[in-house]
C-alpha cells in the first residue's frame, strides 16, 4: 500500500521559515532541498547544501529551517506506506543526505506532485512506480557518496576489535567519520550487521574471556583492564552476552 496525502514542486518560503514536526504524526514525509538549510540533529542546528534528501518515518520528530536570512525552498511529498522498498530501504530516516542526480530527483518528484493532483485513472499506479524510481535513485546517491565512508567506517571497526577497552563513545565515534550520530547507527548495524557500541561490548567481553581464562587477575582488575569503571556493569554484561559469571565461565575452561 502506497497512498500520497500531499505533494508540492518548487515550493518557497520566506527567510523566517521554519517547520517543526512532532512525534504523534502518522504519515511518511520526504523533503528535497532547493536551498541551503539547516536541520536540528541531536539538539545542535546543522547545515545542509541544497539538493539534501531527508526521509521523515512516521512518529519521528523532525525541525528544519531557512539559513542566513535566504529563502527556503523545497519538493516535498507526504504519504502513508507499508512497502518493504521504502520502510526497509536501508536509507538513513531523519538525517539528511546530498543526493547524486538533483535534476531527476527534481524531475521525479515534480512528477509525484503533478500525478497526485489530478484524479487519472492510472494515478495510483503511475505514482507507485515513480515512488519505486525515486528511491532507486536515492540508493544510487548512498551507495556513491558511502564510497569513502565505507573505508572510513571499516576502520573504525577495526579500531575497536583491537582497542575495545577505549572509552567509545556513539557521539565519538560519529565524529571520527564527521557524520551524525543517527546515521552513525544506521550505517554500522547496516556493514555489520551490530549496533556499534553493542559491537564495543562484546568485543570487550572477548578480551575479558581471554584473561579470564589466562591470566590471575582479579574479575575488577580484569573490569579495568577491559574498559569498565565499573565492576558490577562489567559483570552483567558479561553474564548477559556469555550466558554465565566470569567465574562460571573460568570453571568451565578446567
Amino acid at each position: 500500500m502506497l497512498k500520497t496525502q500531499y505533494a508540492g514542486h518548487l515550493s518557497f518560503h520566506p527567510a523566517d521559515f521554519t517547520y517543526h514536526r512532532d512525534s504523534s504524526q502518522t504519515d511518511w514525509a520526504i523533503i528535497h532541498t532547493l536551498t541551503p538549510a539547516e536541520f536540528l540533529l541531536n539538539d545542535e542546528w546543522i547545515l545542509y547544501p541544497e539538493n539534501s534528501i531527508v526521509i521523515i518515518a512516521p512518529g519521528q520528530k523532525q525541525d528544519y529551517r531557512a539559513y542566513n536570512g535566504r529563502e527556503f525552498g523545497n519538493n516535498w511529498v507526504s504519504f502513508f506506506t507499508n512497502e518493504k522498498f521504502i520502510t526497509e530501504c536501508g536509507l538513513p530516516f531523519g538525517t539528511p543526505f546530498t543526493v547524486k542526480f538533483p535534476d531527476i530527483i527534481d524531475h521525479i518528484m515534480h512528477m509525484i506532485a503533478a500525478e497526485n493532483a489530478f484524479d487519472n485513472s492510472n494515478k495510483d499506479q503511475s505514482i507507485y512506480h515513480l515512488f519505486h524510481l525515486l528511491f532507486y535513485k536515492l540508493s544510487e546517491s548512498i551507495i556513491d557518496n558511502n564510497s569513502t565512508l565505507d573505508e572510513e567506517l571499516l576502520k573504525l571497526r577495526y579500531n575497536i576489535i583491537n582497542n575495545p577497552a577505549f572509552q567509545w563513545s556513539v557521539p565519538l565515534m560519529a565524529k571520527t567519520l564527521n557524520i551524525s550520530t543517527g546515521y552513525l547507527q544506521v550505517i554500522y548495524k547496516k556493514t555489520f550487521g551490530i549496533p556499534c557500541m553493542e559491537d564495543v561490548f562484546r568485543q570487550r567481553i572477548e578480551l575479558a574471556k581471554d584473561y579470564v581464562a589466562h591470566s590471575s587477575y582479579s574479575i575488577s582488575q580484569i573490569a579495568d583492564i577491559c574498559g569498565y569503571q565499573n565492576t558490577e556493569h562489567f559483570c552483567r554484561q558479561f553474564k548477559r552476552i556469555t550466558g554465565m559469571s566470569a567465574s562460571a565461565y573460568k570453571k568451565s575452561l578446567t
